[in-house]
């Protein structure tokens, strides 16, 4: 049995989103982030800093295995099927490439001008236009790298759309014609949200 905890944000979304893709069977602890359930000695048992998304695996004999961070979880299933990940040398280069993408620079991004935009007592122009402005370099190279191919990694779907998908769908949530100074980061966006896992992945947690 797998075990995922989460919370409804876009790091949280990238796990189910690739549960649901994969078919597989789990279920869901949602992690009360506001009520500082992540800081509990239970949780940090699982999830050494509190964040989210993190999961435990229930195993043979009594193992239990966990994994945190939503990098290790997306790379830890794709390789266990062999499934959402090129076989192609190549490909499979371009995957990892944009998949740390995700974890490393849009995501943190992306939180980072959330959290001086929008939930900082005091509003510091500076770290505003810095953060937006990595997000708009970033939406950029995603641009670019969209308009040579259908998906991240090349012709076929894999952990690296999962990995920015979240972000982006946010983004332009957030601010509604965002997406439409990048065409092909459009039709990407429009393409994955109407995968059934996709919709699925991002109602949890309900």
């Amino acid at each position: 049995m797998i075990t995922l905890y989460t919370f409804a944000s876009p790091n949280g979304q990238k796990a189910s989103i690739l549960l649901e893709e994969l078919g597989l069977t789990y279920k869901v602890h949602k992690v009360d982030l506001v009520a500082g359930e992540g800081r509990q000695p239970d949780y940090l048992a699982v999830s050494p800093i509190g964040k989210i998304p993190a999961v435990v695996e229930e195993l043979p004999g009594g193992k239990r295995r966990r994994l945190f961070g939503s990098g290790a979880i997306l790379l830890h299933y794709a390789e266990r099927t062999g499934r959402l990940l090129p076989e192609d040398e190549d490909e499979r280069a371009e995957a990892l490439s944009w998949l740390m993408l995700g974890i490393s620079d849009l995501g943190p991004s992306g939180l980072s001008k959330f959290r001086f935009a929008v939930m900082a007592p005091e509003k510091i122009p500076y770290a505003i236009d810095y953060f937006k402005g990595e997000l708009q370099r970033i939406h950029a190279a995603m641009e670019e790298r969209l308009g040579g191919s259908d998906y991240l990694a090349g012709g076929a779907y894999s952990i690296a759309d999962i990995a920015c998908f979240p972000f982006v769908a946010v983004a332009a949530k957030a601010e509604g014609n965002v997406l439409d100074r990048y065409p092909n980061l459009k039709r990407w966006h429009a393409a994955v949200a109407e995968r059934p896992a996709v919709k699925r992945g991002m109602a949890v947690p309900e």
